[in-house]
């Protein structure tokens, strides 16, 4: 099991909330970053990030995007 820091930016705060997720593979942290971007409607933004390294952020529009790293998106 890996863990995964979600950064949860908000219309209520510049600070983004930190939620830890915990899960087995990108394709499924990804659907938890989905749910909780659709958990409340002032949810902007979710980046997902394991240790320090950015995976990819997603919007409430559906897009996502990886990190400068290289990483693909399925």
């Amino acid at each position: 099991m890996r863990t995964f820091s979600f950064f949860i930016h908000t219309t209520f705060s510049a600070v983004p909330a930190l939620m830890l997720e915990a899960a087995t593979d990108e394709a499924t942290v990804r659907r938890l970053a989905e749910i909780a971007l659709a958990e409340s409607p002032s949810r902007l933004l979710v980046e997902v990030r394991e240790e320090d390294r950015l995976l990819f952020s997603i919007d409430r529009n559906g897009v996502a995007w990886g990190s400068r790293e290289g990483r693909q998106l399925n």
